[in-house]
């Protein structure tokens, strides 16, 4: 018959590991609740000296007290799980709670449960997660063993992503810049319209953008709001279009993609701000016929709709873009001019910048002589890949020892 050890006595075990990592969390959200909120974080030389100072007070440690009972318990599984579970914790409810920052003063915003990584709770597991994760990778360390190498590094690797995604969170920058064809901009400005002046400037060239054909919909006369009583609730338009939308049997008798009206019907227009329109016939249930004119309008032209009955009419929505792009020339500080193009998902490095295509003036449509561009530079992330790289050499060589060692 086992008998249970008494809780608090060494060793400490998964009972201790899981009080002491609630009693972190509940001391972070009392912090959090009770501290007036700051904004300010380390950024470059700062957040590198503390860093190396702080790495070298963990070898220092751990080589004064590794035959301590605390560097045991702070060095052992029973810890290590209790830590990582909790930041999976954290991690979980950064998933459920929208990380954006908010004037509101609700029990959310006060713990900070909506900018979680900036949070004391997050901070202060992420800090004891380091100090356990350094003992135990210096445990195996010194003495290094070649069996060893897979753990070492792999632990290594979640020790430098944790260190270098904390530390580089103040110098990361994430803005914004509003550029115009046959501009250049060097401002940009963050999400509290703050604006930064930056180190190279952007010329719009041109601004591309195919959209897809606009689609049929019925919407209640009263509300305007979509009526969806059946599947589909819209249909793409195409010329010589047979469907049937909700209750009536459409036809697209004709469509352009760029019109003009006059008079009583539409004109295929290549002009500034032409909108789509089409001519279409609606039968109802009860087999009466409509015949009409619709359009999605523009900036600059006035939509139309057929109403159908008093509680009905088909409308045409507005294009949804299909792909959409940025011309661009850089100009750096050095006289250099570098030419591209900007996708959406495929940005392009200029001086340790990403900028990346995010959107543009969706009130002028296909019309927009706006781009909107994301520039991002984050000195820290090359570090954090190196990380994820051993951890994942040493997650792959594990594997294979252990499949090895099974067949042996």
């Amino acid at each position: 018959m086992s008998i249970k050890k008494p809780i608090w006595q060494h060793p400490f075990g998964y009972a201790e590991s899981f009080i002491i990592s609630f009693g972190i969390l509940s001391v972070g959200f009392i912090l959090e609740f009770i501290l007036p909120k700051t904004q300010s974080t380390l950024v470059f030389p700062l957040n590198l000296i503390l860093g190396i100072s702080f790495f070298v007070l963990l070898v220092v440690s751990h080589f004064l007290f590794r035959k301590t009972k605390i560097h045991s318990f702070l060095s052992g599984i029973p810890l290590t799980i209790a830590l990582v579970s909790s930041l999976s914790f954290l991690v979980i409810l950064m998933g459920i709670l929208p990380q954006v920052s908010s004037h509101k003063t609700g029990l959310i915003q006060q713990l900070g449960l909506n900018q979680m990584t900036s949070s004391y709770p997050f901070l202060m597991i992420n800090v004891l997660l380091l100090i356990v994760l350094a003992f135990v990778s210096l445990r195996k360390t010194f003495p290094f063993k070649l069996k060893n190498w897979g753990f070492v590094c792999s632990h290594w690797g979640l020790w430098i992503v944790i260190f270098a995604g904390g530390l580089g969170s103040g110098d990361l920058r994430r803005l914004k810049m509003d550029v115009y064809e046959n501009k250049i901009e060097l401002q940009s400005y963050d999400e509290n319209k703050k604006l930064y002046e930056m180190p190279l400037a952007i010329k719009l060239k041109d601004f591309l953008i195919d959209e897809f054909n606009p689609k049929l919909a019925i919407v209640e006369n009263e509300t305007g709001k979509l009526y969806e009583a059946q599947k589909p609730s819209m249909i793409m338009i195409e010329k010589g279009l047979h469907c049937d939308l909700q209750s009536w049997k459409i036809q697209v008798e004709e469509f352009y993609v760029a019109s003009g009206r006059a008079g009583d019907r539409y004109y295929q227009l290549a002009d500034f701000g032409a909108a789509p329109a089409a001519k279409v016939q609606a039968i109802s249930p009860q087999n009466d016929t409509l015949q009409g004119w619709i359009s999605c309008g523009s900036f600059n032209r006035p939509h139309e709709s057929l109403k159908l009955n008093d509680q009905f009419s088909l409308v045409m929505t507005v294009p949804e873009p299909k792909r959409f792009s940025s011309v661009v020339t850089f100009y750096t500080p050095d006289g250099k001019k570098q030419d591209a193009t900007l996708e959406v998902n495929k940005p392009v490095t200029v001086n340790g910048w990403k900028i990346y295509q995010l959107s543009y003036d969706d009130k002028m449509g296909r019309y927009s002589n706006k781009s909107i561009l994301e520039v991002v530079r984050d000195p820290w992330q090359p570090y954090v890949y190196l990380g994820i790289f051993m951890m994942m050499i040493g997650a792959v060589y594990m594997f294979w020892k252990g499949r090895e060692t099974i067949r042996e």
